[in-house]
């Protein structure tokens, strides 16, 4: 197995993930490595990295990757990596010292899954006060997801499943024969490029060619809640980024390509599901280079503004705002797009 951890400016969360990888048990019939992937960091992270390799017997594996973007540095962990197993760690989450051991026992009980996502919990050790807004009770828990919490119960499910389409990279694992038959993650998603979705469109196209996926919640970790995302300001711009992302995910790249259509959402299902002439209509007509489908998504969004107040007694007190954030993006994102295509022609 290979544990592949990207970090960049993160030398103090670094130093705390390497002491619990450092602390694993019940691994003495397991061979496998630690790769350490360097998103050329400013501070003191290459020390870290190499006082660790000389205080540990593990064998460690130090990659400096220059590209800065989060799929730039997972597809350089994934060329430098050994194992016929890739364990991915965000640089920020704290694992238990049984937690490499628990998600062996998934591999071993499911042979059959190729890739495994596991049970993510928050750790709000440095949070003060959680905002009133924000809540994990079902089934007001739509405006968390920007947090990376991935909380599905204590059961195994496949996915797609009834709450959710797919794992989140804060922690998964995977056959390294998938990234060799399906290609890297997309490097023109994710972090400092369209902010996010490099892991979710990874996930989708692994299913579209027959991979299967498996929530494990026994390999349970705690992923570290910044409170500085914890901001009106944040959510809503988490969300923007979220409709960019997801408008090159659907819109162009490997898994367009493959379909030519729409795979997900209310676009994936006027596509797939209705009409060939509700699919020229909503989809093809274009308006300023933007579907005519996302105007009349946006439009309606506006006009429902005023149920904000409504929400607020239900805890969705930023629901349709957002909504409306996550549209944007996708509109942006369309109107680039269609700018840029007019100057290739």
């Amino acid at each position: 197995m290979s544990v592949i951890v990207c970090t960049r400016n993160r030398a103090k969360q670094l130093t705390t993930l390497l002491q619990c990888l450092g602390t694993q048990r019940d691994l003495e019939d397991l061979t496998w490595e630690i790769v350490i992937v360097d998103n050329n960091s400013e501070d003191n992270t290459k020390e870290v990295a190499y006082a660790f390799c000389e205080g540990s017997n593990l064998k460690v594996n130090y990659v400096l990757e220059s590209k800065l973007g989060s799929s730039y540095a997972r597809n350089s962990g994934i060329l430098a990596s050994k194992g016929t197993f890739l364990l991915f760690l965000d640089d920020d989450v704290l694992i238990p010292n049984d937690f490499i051991s628990n998600a062996l026992m998934g591999i071993q009980e499911f042979e059959e899954f190729d890739i495994f996502g596991f049970r993510i919990l928050p750790d709000w050790h440095e949070v003060i006060k959680q905002p009133f807004w924000l809540t994990f009770g079902k089934p007001f828990n739509l405006i968390q997801s920007f947090l990376p919490v991935h909380d599905l119960g204590v059961e195994p499910l496949r996915y797609p499943n009834r709450i959710t389409k797919n794992p989140i990279s804060a922690s998964f694992l995977a056959k390294k024969e998938v990234f060799e038959k399906t290609g890297p993650f997309r490097e023109d998603l994710g972090v400092n490029k369209s902010g996010q979705c490099e892991d979710t469109e990874f996930f989708w196209y692994a299913m579209i060619n027959r991979y299967k996926i498996l929530y494990w919640p026994y390999a349970t970790l705690y992923h570290t809640v910044n409170p500085d995302r914890l901001s009106v300001k944040y959510l809503h711009k988490w969300y923007f980024n979220l409709g960019k992302s997801l408008y090159l995910v659907k819109n162009t790249g490997r898994i367009f390509n493959l379909r030519k259509k729409p795979l997900v959402g209310i676009e994936g299902y006027v596509a797939n599901k209705m009409p060939k002439i509700f699919r020229k209509v909503l989809l093809d007509i274009k308006i300023f280079n933007v579907s005519l489908f996302l105007w009349i998504k946006f439009i309606c969004l506006i006009l429902l503004l005023p149920l904000s107040i409504l929400l607020v007694f239900i805890n969705r007190s930023f629901f349709i705002t957002t909504n409306i954030a996550k549209t944007l993006g996708e509109v942006k994102e369309s109107l680039r797009n269609g700018s840029r295509a007019s100057t290739t022609k």
